[in-house]
């Protein structure tokens, strides 16, 4: 796992970092809460076009928080957005 430590130390990228934390189910709700249709239509490469509103109304496990204790963070509602939109990144890079 990468520290929080490691990631403010640049020696991981953002998308390195917030990538351990995303898991089958957190993709499955991105698709199904933001869409399909949104995500591969959105041109902006940090999902920015689709409203901050959506990506709040997901829910993440609490497995998730524990998952970041374990390397030195808390789960916040910024990096929440974080994880749901490296997921989304990863569907939509999938399509390809």
């Amino acid at each position: 796992m990468i520290t929080r430590k490691e990631y403010l130390d640049h020696k991981y990228s953002h998308r390195e970092y917030y990538a351990q934390f995303v898991t089958l189910d957190i993709i499955r709700k991105v698709k199904r809460m933001i869409g399909m249709t949104a995500i591969n239509n959105s041109i902006d490469p940090s999902f920015n076009d689709i409203h901050l509103r959506k990506w709040d109304a997901i829910a993440v496990s609490s497995g998730t928080n524990e998952k970041m204790r374990a390397v030195g963070d808390y789960l916040a509602p910024a990096g929440k957005v974080c994880i749901l939109k490296e997921a989304a990144r990863q569907i939509k890079e999938e399509q390809k």
